[in-house]
């Protein structure tokens, strides 16, 4: 394999950003906030690769209707026609954006390709046949890819301004340790529910990943993704 990209920024999108997570909520899509998320990534879309997660067009299908092969057919449907709108919208404001089927999410040689080829990959969480039929959580694709291109920095764009302690003050660093000390206390203060395991797991993974760089975890809206796309500090900086 050829070397690949460097100097790649990894944006993941949350469902909740994009989409209606609330109960009841089905394929219920957020027309404004997702074009103001597209807007700011067209300012500032080279060497990025963006991972949005399925929301209200995932979740209510895995809750109703389970892994079974039917279930699974009807998760990906979902998540198929939420990624065709996401990347319609970008190419209204002129990016050329390449989405990537979510079983191909681990072929990193497709993305590097596509990023080369002069496209923005766009890949999203969604149901995959492994060893049996699983749900591939856009965390896990972010975690994957950062490994395998060595990021240079990570941001979870999300529906609130970062990550909370449990007297509802926002985190400016957390590292290992407060992480670690938060969890001996009863965790992480939770959202919304999340099939995925919500921000907790979100958090675990980057201190599985074996490289080190820098995260952020901030409110998805314009002005933060303009200023994480722009290299400056926003939310909750995860030291990794």
């Amino acid at each position: 394999m050829s070397e690949l990209k460097s100097d790649v920024t990894i944006l993941k999108i949350g469902g909740s950003v994009i989409t209606d997570k609330s109960r009841g909520a089905f394929e219920k899509l957020k027309e404004r906030e997702l074009r103001e998320v597209c807007r700011a990534i067209s300012e500032k879309w080279r060497n990025l690769i963006v991972v949005h997660g399925a929301g209200s067009f995932g979740h209510p299908h895995v809750k109703k209707f389970g892994l079974s092969p039917l279930g699974a057919s009807k998760v990906h449907l979902g998540c198929l026609r939420l990624s065709e709108r996401f990347c319609s919208v970008l190419t209204e404001f002129e990016v050329p954006a390449y989405p990537i089927h979510p079983f191909l999410a681990y072929s990193v040689e497709i993305v590097d390709k596509a990023m080369k080829s002069g496209f923005l990959p766009v890949l999203h969480g969604d149901v995959v046949m492994a060893e049996k039929i699983e749900v591939l959580s856009g965390d896990d694709i972010v975690a994957h890819l950062a490994e395998a291109f060595k990021a240079e920095k990570i941001g979870f764009a999300t529906d609130v301004e970062g990550v909370y302690d449990f007297n509802g003050n926002v985190i400016d660093r957390l590292d290992r340790s407060l992480l670690e000390e938060m969890i001996a206390k009863g965790g992480v203060a939770k959202g919304k529910e999340d099939v995925t395991g919500g921000m907790l797991r979100k958090l675990q993974k980057l201190y599985e990943m074996g490289h080190g760089c820098k995260a952020y975890v901030f409110k998805g809206n314009y002005e933060n993704l303009k200023k994480f796309l722009q290299g400056e500090k926003v939310g909750t900086e995860v030291i990794i």
